[in-house]
């Protein structure tokens, strides 16, 4: 069982995935702005079933799945909501796309740790800088910036090749057009 603080913790760091499943579930947005204060609501009274910290996100969808499809159900004359066979779908394509995104993004951070020295900071002068102005970054490397331009891409591809086969050992469709 988790403590009070652990849930808010849990429940800030994930607020925003549940507020996006959420939007997927229900045509108005403050509806789905609805369920998620209400599926919260209802996790706060449910918080001694929660039993560890990596169950919380299954456990907080079905609350949101839930809280939506019974708002459905009770919205049920406005021609405007969804059905409730078509929240399930779009609940379980939602539940996906986010472990997708979630591997995704474990799946770039080892690949990014897997980067040469050089070919690292490269990508962590780009991505993180004020500006991401490569005349810039070459500057500060001391180097030409048509070459970074090359290495860039370079790059760029085998982060997409790793992160590519890291997907596809831990079973991801890796078939998938690219984002």
């Amino acid at each position: 069982m988790i403590s009070e603080e652990q849930f808010i913790r849990l429940f800030v760091s994930h607020e925003g995935e549940l507020r996006a499943f959420a939007f997927t579930l229900m045509p108005c947005p403050a509806d789905a702005e609805d369920v998620v204060q209400d599926a919260c609501v209802a996790m706060w009274q449910r918080i001694g079933d929660l039993e560890s910290a990596e169950s919380f996100r299954p456990w907080a969808y079905s609350f949101i799945r839930f809280t939506a499809l019974n708002r459905i159900r009770k919205l049920k004359r406005s021609p405007l909501q969804f059905c409730g066979e078509l929240v399930e779908i779009l609940a379980e394509e939602g539940r996906a796309e986010a472990e997708r995104a979630n591997a995704e993004m474990r799946a770039l951070s080892a690949c990014l740790e897997k980067l040469p020295e050089v070919q690292g900071e490269i990508i962590r002068r780009y991505y993180t800088s004020a500006t991401t102005r490569m005349a810039d970054v070459a500057d500060a490397l001391s180097r030409n910036a048509a070459g970074l331009y090359k290495s860039l891409e370079r790059t760029r591809e085998l982060l997409k090749l790793c992160i590519s086969r890291t997907l596809a050992e831990q079973g991801f469709d890796t078939a998938r057009e690219d984002r």
